[in-house]
C-alpha cells in the first residue's frame, strides 16, 4: 500500500493529516485509483507553476494507497469551519454529501459561473442547483458482453433488460471478498441503489437472481471473452475497465440507451476562498486535465474538450433531489440488504456486516 501524499508548493509530506491539521489544507482530495498519479501530477504542476509567478503558497493533500474514507470520515460532523480544508475533492459519497457539511461550503457572493457542461450531463441534471458539489467529471458504468455467450439472444438495450429472467447467472458487477466461503467485503453499492430505486424491490430481486456473482472490475475486464466459469454473458464495469478488455474481438462495450450509469466527481470550495484558490479550480476544469479524463473514460463534464462522451451518450443517476430529500447513506444500505438478501437464497451471495 503507497503512502497517501502531501504536497505543498516546496515539499512533500508522508503523514496523514490529524483532524487537528485539516483546517491548514487548501486542498484535501480523493480520486479514483486510475486516475491518482496523473491527477496528483498536475496538482503538483499547478503548484509549481503558482510559486514560479510569485504567487502564494498552497499546501495540498491527494490521498493515495487504500485510503477513502480517513479522513474524510471525520469531516461530516465537523461544526468548526476553521478546522475543514479549503477545497474537498470527491466522488459522490454519503460523507461527502453530508448536510452539515455542504452548509459549510455554500457557495458565497464571490463564487465563480461555473464552465457550460456537456450536454449529456446538463440532460442528465449533474449541476448542483444550489452550486455546492461541483462537478468536474464522471465516472460513466457502461456493460462489457461476451458476444459467443449470447447465444443467439439479443444483448441488453436498457437497464431494465437486466432484470429478465433469460439472463439467470450471466451478469458480474464490482464487489471483493478474500475467498467464496466469506462475506463481500466490498461491492458496487451505487449500482444497487440506482435498480432499487428505478425498479423498486421486486426489480432488484430479480437482478439479484440473474447475477453470477460479484469481483473485482480488473480481474472481470482481463477475463471478459475468455472461458473462464467467473464471468457471463454481462458485466456492468466503469467505462474504462471495460475498454480495457484484451479481448475485443469477441466482447463489445455497450453504452446503455436509456443512459450508462453516472457516479459524479467534483469538489467543494469554502466562501471567501475564490480568489485564493482559483489556479486549482482552474486545474479541475482545465484542458490538461480534461484531456487526462478523456484519455482516460472518466469524461470531463464541460464543453472543452471534443470526443469525451460517445455520439448520443446518455447519462442516469440519483440526482440532486433525491440527495438533499433523502438519507443516501440509509437507503443504499437498504438497497444492499435487499440484494443480497434475494442473493443469498439464490446465489450464495452473503453481505458483510
Amino acid at each position: 500500500m503507497t503512502t497517501p501524499q502531501h504536497i505543498t508548493a516546496d515539499t512533500a509530506y508522508h503523514a496523514l493529516p490529524t483532524p487537528d491539521a485539516l483546517g491548514g489544507l487548501d486542498l484535501l482530495g480523493r480520486m479514483p485509483i486510475p486516475l491518482r498519479r496523473a491527477f496528483k501530477a498536475g496538482i503538483d504542476q499547478t503548484l509549481a507553476a503558482q510559486r514560479a509567478a510569485g504567487g502564494e503558497s498552497l499546501n495540498c493533500c491527494c490521498l493515495g494507497g487504500g485510503e477513502w474514507y480517513s479522513p474524510f470520515d471525520t469531516l461530516a460532523t465537523e461544526r468548526d469551519p476553521a478546522r475543514l480544508p479549503g477545497m474537498l475533492v470527491s466522488t459522490i459519497y454519503q460523507d461527502i454529501l453530508s448536510p452539515g457539511l455542504l452548509t459549510h461550503y455554500a457557495p458565497g457572493p464571490d463564487a465563480r459561473p461555473l464552465p457550460a457542461l456537456h450536454p449529456a450531463c446538463a440532460a442528465a441534471g449533474l449541476a448542483d442547483p444550489q452550486g455546492v458539489f461541483r462537478v468536474f467529471s464522471v465516472i460513466p458504468f457502461v456493460w462489457l458482453v461476451d458476444k459467443r455467450r449470447l447465444k443467439g439472444r439479443q444483448p441488453p438495450r436498457v437497464w431494465s433488460d437486466l432484470l429478465d429472467p433469460q439472463w439467470a447467472g450471466e451478469i458480474v458487477f464490482g464487489g471483493w471478498r478474500p475467498n467464496p466461503q466469506v462475506p463481500y467485503q466490498d461491492y458496487n453499492a451505487y449500482l444497487l441503489l440506482m435498480l432499487y430505486l428505478e425498479f423498486g424491490q421486486a426489480g432488484l430481486e430479480a437482478f439479484a437472481g440473474n447475477v453470477r456473482h460479484l469481483q473485482h472490475n480488473v480481474r472481470t475486464a482481463t477475463q471478459a471473452g475468455s472461458n473462464s466459469p467467473d464471468v457471463g454473458a454481462i458485466a456492468v464495469l466503469p467505462w474504462l475497465q471495460a475498454e480495457l478488455c484484451p479481448r475485443r474481438e469477441r466482447t463489445a462495450v455497450l453504452w446503455p440507451e436509456d443512459g450508462a450509469l453516472a457516479m459524479p466527481i467534483g469538489y467543494l470550495l469554502k466562501p471567501g476562498q475564490e480568489r485564493r484558490l482559483a489556479p486549482l479550480v482552474d486545474y479541475l476544469h482545465g484542458a490538461r486535465l480534461g484531456a487526462v479524463l478523456a484519455r482516460n473514460c472518466y469524461p470531463p463534464t464541460g464543453l472543452a474538450t471534443a470526443g469525451a462522451f460517445p455520439p448520443g451518450a446518455r447519462l442516469k443517476w440519483p440526482g440532486w433531489e433525491f440527495f438533499r430529500r433523502h438519507d443516501f447513506d440509509a437507503e443504499q444500505r437498504r438497497a444492499v440488504e435487499l440484494f443480497f438478501a434475494a442473493g443469498h437464497a439464490q446465489r450464495g451471495l452473503h453481505l458483510c456486516n
